[in-house]
């Protein structure tokens, strides 16, 4: 796994946790094969610092590896590292790379969203100045530039903030999506959330169904040229800190700034996934299956709210 924020150190070597069967291995780090592993990848094409392509990298990062193994082999029998072997270190460094590839997208989708959050800004100071001017100079009033921000922009802009409130000792979290196109537009919006044993999703207002675990979709029949919609909710039963970043998905032809296209394959092994472990409870003799997170019970589809007119546009989410 790997940990990507800027509340970590930038100018400093990520911070390697290594993992041997749930136990973690606290010493000789230079001398293990799990340190190794990440030294081979070449994280600079994945956004992090790394001189000369070799070594652990440098940036506001913590890389976690753990081997899971009937037999794992240690360097000595304080079992504080392990030994060097080609097939294991192989394996590490595919999963190391794959990991690497989603550091990458994420980072890339950040960058297009504060050049997109640049531009607007500018659009949105720019042309109401020369409008005020233009309009005193002519002595006529100042036109509706809402539709012309609209066409300038044409993009399908999404937001998500997740923040703890102290107040009632929950997580509220909040979605918006702009549509700042010249044409309608019909989306499914899905969202990330810590569905487990003891949390839930309340005041969820505009309700929606469960995808998959963890998995929260809305079905949004037309979002209108200009329009905004909000999505908002509470997360019950964590702890300050437990759920900091919501994970965008959107399904639709129009692409959504700041959301991912969802993986249907995925979604489908989950699913899978959840079918066999839901057999499995099913078959077992006396034993009730564990009651899972509660939402609040909806239709399956949201009506977009009346239309709001153009919005203005304000910070985009934190760092995971």
């Amino acid at each position: 796994g790997l940990i990507f924020g800027d509340g970590m150190a930038a100018d400093k070597p990520v911070e390697v946790l290594r993992f041997a069967n749930r136990v973690p291995l606290m010493y000789q780090q230079g001398g293990c094969l799990l340190t190794k592993a990440i030294e081979s990848v070449d994280w600079r094409q994945y956004g992090l610092d790394q001189a000369g392509g070799r070594g652990v990298p440098k940036g506001p990062a913590a890389i976690l590896v753990h081997l899971a193994s009937t037999n794992v082999q240690f360097t000595s029998e304080a079992k504080e590292a392990l030994a060097d072997n080609a097939e294991v270190i192989d394996e590490v460094r595919k999963a190391l790379l794959e990991m690497g590839r989603g550091l990458r997208k994420h980072l890339e989708k950040k960058k297009k969203m504060a050049k997109t959050q640049e531009k607007f800004e500018l659009v949105n100071d720019i042309i109401p100045a020369i409008a005020e001017k233009a309009a005193a100079i002519l002595d006529r009033p100042v036109p509706n530039l809402s539709g012309s921000i609209t066409r300038i922009m044409g993009a399908v802009i999404s937001e998500a903030t997740t923040a703890w409130n102290k107040e009632t000792k929950q997580t509220d979290v909040s979605i918006t999506l702009f549509n700042y196109t010249t044409r309608a537009r019909s989306y499914t919006l899905l969202a990330s959330w810590p569905e487990r044993e003891g949390a839930a999703m309340v005041n969820n207002e505009q309700g929606g169904r469960k995808e998959a675990s963890g998995v929260w979709a809305w079905k949004l029949d037309t979002l209108e040229p200009g329009q905004t919609i909000t999505f908002t909710y509470s997360l019950t039963g964590l702890e300050r800190g437990d759920w900091t970043d919501t994970d965008l998905f959107y399904r639709g032809s129009q692409e959504v700034i700041g959301a991912s296209k969802m993986d249907e394959k995925l979604l489908e092994e989950i699913r899978r996934q959840e079918a066999a472990a839901d057999g499995g409870e099913e078959s077992a003799e006396d034993e009730e299956p564990a009651e899972p997170a509660t939402a609040p019970a909806s239709d399956n589809t949201t009506d977009a709210p009346a239309k709001t007119g153009q919005q203005t546009l304000m910070g985009f989410g934190g760092d995971e």
